[in-house]
């Protein structure tokens, strides 16, 4: 295969994984009202995908080490297709909060293992390339947002953006099986489960595992928590209907199109530290004016237009400058 469809072919896996947390997200408010769930029951399952990617990423990465790149990042799409299908088709909830760990499993080792390959394989263009697969993955929740947005003015059809979600992993591994093993890991990969243990073990290595574990998990607390329950919030703090709460999450998810595209215009420039620094600047300034907008403003004042337009805002500015520059950095390299 070529470069560009090998690349292609595994950054596919990134967005399949960011369209499914958006469809997980644009069907709670339609899952809630259908099985009357408890606020406690929609943490749950909202959280049960997290769970099963933190699972899934520790897991793969050691097992990628070992057994190589290539055959995780098929294994872990077998999984991920087989529990979104069950997950389209849950007869309740417990069934589902438990089909959804499953697939954050699939995600969480697909996300660990792509993002390597990616890396090793793009070489000296490893910061191009990254920013490029990161800005297909803000599709992924549009794409989301959009299918959710239509099957949900039909009864039962928040199913609908799930099976999608199952019917997209065949074509991803339809063309992964021709990609070839990183030729990185071939020559550097550990012969062995006690040399797997001697590099954790590593000073170095600890500290700049350390180091870049917190710059993304600072990142993916906000963004994929803000994400998750968007729609959410949508319906319950503005009173739109779910369709209608999806097609709102379109329009402000929109913004990380074009702001994405300057990170990927400007990474080479300008470095991946300043646009990480800034980009986080300007998400904790916009989440900080949106937390306080809804904690300070009493309920009436919410159908106001100013409070309104107001909120928008500052979600737009959150995303823009999440996509800015952590969105993309933090999967390449820490602000050191």
């Amino acid at each position: 295969m070529r470069k560009p469809q090998v690349i292609v072919a595994v950054g596919a896996g990134i967005f399949i994984g960011t369209y499914d947390m958006g469809a997980l997200s644009v069907v709670l408010p339609d899952i809630v009202k259908q099985w009357h769930i408890a606020t406690a029951a929609i943490t749950m399952l909202g959280t049960s995908t997290f769970i099963g990617m933190i699972i899934g990423s520790l897991i793969s990465g050691l097992l990628a080490d070992k057994w190589g790149r290539r055959i995780i990042l098929l294994l872990d799409f077998v999984a991920y297709g087989i529990a979104a299908m069950m997950s389209a088709f849950s007869p309740n909830f417990l069934w589902l909060a438990a089909m959804r760990v499953v697939v954050g499993i699939g995600v969480g080792a697909d996300f660990a293992v792509a993002f390597p390959y990616l890396v090793e394989y793009a070489g000296q263009l490893r910061g191009r390339v990254m920013a490029w697969a990161m800005w297909a993955a803000n599709f992924g929740m549009l794409v989301a947002y959009g299918v959710g947005a239509l099957a949900l003015r039909y009864p039962g059809g928040w199913r609908v953006p799930l099976f999608v979600g199952a019917l997209l992993v065949v074509p991803v591994l339809w063309v992964r099986h021709k990609i070839p093993e990183s030729a990185a890991w071939r020559a550097h990969h550990a012969a062995s489960w006690w040399d797997i243990k001697n590099i954790v073990h590593h000073t170095q290595y600890r500290k700049s595992v350390l180091l870049s574990s917190v710059t993304w998990l600072s990142y993916q607390v906000s963004d994929q928590g803000l994400t998750l329950f968007l729609p959410l919030m949508l319906v319950t703090v503005f009173g739109t209907t779910a369709s209608g709460a999806a097609w709102h999450s379109v329009l402000v998810k929109a913004i990380t199109i074009p702001a994405a595209l300057v990170t990927v215009a400007l990474i080479d420039r300008w470095g991946r530290r300043p646009l990480q620094i800034w980009g986080f600047l300007g998400r904790a300034l916009g989440l900080i004016g949106l937390g306080t907008l809804l904690i300070c403003e009493p309920g009436p004042l919410r159908q106001y237009p100013l409070w309104q337009y107001s909120a928008w805002l500052l979600l737009v500015i959150t995303y823009g400058f999440g996509a800015l520059g952590p969105d993309k950095t933090t999967v390449i390299t820490a602000p050191n």
